[in-house]
């Protein structure tokens, strides 16, 4: 019975020390926001990175943002401090048409080892 019980406690120990994705690791993911200005015609006016736009991010198969930042005057953007795992990173663009006016643009990383940094693939969206 002894045996069995150590056995359970040290699964369960086991499994608490089994990390899931997210904040208090080492890891960074960085990535850049680029932009397409339409006008009613929906043609093109303008386009180039965006800057104060709002970036989230969902750790694992989360599919609501844990965190968010906002892209710098280059439209890029970085989370710090992340763990080892799969990541979701998002965010809205204009889109006519579409429930709210508005469509998620999204991109999918993992983080594969500690103090690693991930370039995500660049997001693209509409104004």
């Amino acid at each position: 019975m002894k045996q069995v019980t150590f056995f359970a406690l040290f699964l369960l120990l086991f499994a608490a020390c089994s990390k899931e994705p997210g904040e208090g690791g080492n890891s960074i993911i960085r990535g850049k926001v680029f932009g397409y200005d339409i006008n009613t015609s929906e043609v093109v006016t303008d386009s180039g990175y965006i800057g104060g736009l709002r970036v989230y991010i969902s750790y694992g198969d989360n599919t609501t943002a844990d965190n968010d930042v906002r892209t710098s005057y280059t439209g890029e953007y970085e989370f710090r401090g992340l763990r080892k795992g799969k990541y979701t990173i998002f965010t809205y663009s204009q889109c006519n048409g579409c429930l709210f006016n508005q469509e998620v643009k999204k991109t999918q990383v993992e983080i594969t080892e500690n103090k690693q940094e991930v370039e995500a693939p660049q997001l693209v969206v509409f104004d």
